[in-house]
């Protein structure tokens, strides 16, 4: 269970040279077709950070066509990893673990935003079988999937919430008020590119908020298959029920998801069904090469009703090399 030191960073051993903490948030403004990310990695024992800014509008199919883009490698680790500031102009603070601060200014003032999440629930602990029933179905000692990645396969946690706040891009101002998510996550972190993982993100507002991550295959005609479950939560007014099964078809082009259809079933029984289409695409721009990023800003349809979220499939460059069909002259 997710508890309130775990804002900060964590004990380790200090010759870990490969010990990581991150900090992701995702907001946007649906009816200007905006999205926005921002990430922070930082590797305290060696006193180094790296943080990314990008802002995408509409349907953009290359990295160079963002809005916005802004990542920064080699900063100064901050001594905190609850309240802190960096060189790049971004401010993170968490006033409780359910509350946080987000501000941000780029050093040639093309963009600025402050922030608020208010979280719906206590953060979610995919490590914590009582919060994720899908671990007590693996055996144990089982083989580590590859696919997962190190991200989700150490200290983790997810926060949905409602964002509000303001943001300032290219002279123009934006009145924020989503709602969507952040985590975080600590651990040792390898970077192999062996990751081919989905993450899901659906949002109606109090009523029910829903996160999920699924591996992913391709298969010998080059499509997306989404394969196995690893860990997922619905909100409903503030009470979190765990996803125990879900299925996920989708469509899209250039890796990018264009529409999706999303059945889930949460372990009290309870059967979701859900239909979205983008209204923005973006192959995300990555501080970290060996990961080809798509995400897509969505639409969401249920039960008569409109909300949104983001669908990301995430992929190391090396699986991609290896899976991707090949013709002949580039065998």
């Amino acid at each position: 269970m997710i508890n309130a030191n775990d804002t900060e960073f964590h004990p380790r051993d200090p010759r870990d040279r490969i010990w990581t903490e991150t900090t992701y948030l995702a907001f946007a403004i649906p009816e200007e077709a905006l999205h926005g990310t921002l990430y922070v990695l930082a590797r305290p024992n060696l006193g180094v950070a790296m943080s990314s800014v990008v802002i995408t509008r509409g349907y953009t199919r290359r990295p160079h066509e963002a809005e916005f883009c802004d990542p920064q490698i080699h900063l100064p680790c901050p001594a905190s990893y609850a309240d802190f500031s960096l060189d790049n102009g971004l401010s993170v603070k968490a006033e409780s673990l359910t509350d946080w601060r987000f501000s941000y200014r780029h050093k040639l003032d093309s963009c600025r935003f402050d922030l608020r999440l208010k979280g719906l629930h206590h953060p979610h602990d995919p490590m914590d079988s009582r919060e994720n029933p899908l671990l007590q179905r693996a055996e144990p000692g089982g083989a580590h999937d590859p696919r997962v990645g190190d991200a989700w396969s150490n200290g983790h946690f997810d926060l949905k919430g409602r964002i509000t706040g303001t943001l300032w891009l290219r002279g123009r101002e934006y009145a924020v008020d989503c709602y969507e998510g952040m985590d975080r996550s600590w651990g040792p972190r390898n970077e192999t590119p062996s990751r081919a993982s989905s993450y899901l993100s659906i949002n109606f507002g109090e009523e029910l908020a829903v996160w999920l991550t699924m591996t992913l295959s391709i298969s010998s005609e080059g499509m997306v298959v989404y394969d196995e479950l690893k860990t997922g939560f619905l909100v409903s007014h503030g009470e979190v029920f765990p996803i125990t099964r879900a299925t996920i078809e989708a469509r899209g082009a250039d890796m990018l998801t264009l529409n999706d259809h999303v059945i889930l079933e949460t372990a009290n029984g309870a059967r979701y069904e859900f239909h979205g289409g983008a209204i923005g695409t973006r192959p995300m721009g990555s501080i970290n090469p060996s990961i080809s990023a798509f995400q897509s800003l969505m639409r969401y349809h249920w039960n008569g009703k409109v909300g949104y979220g983001g669908h990301g499939k995430l992929f190391g460059q090396e699986y991609l090399a290896r899976h991707l069909p090949r013709d002949e002259a580039r065998a």
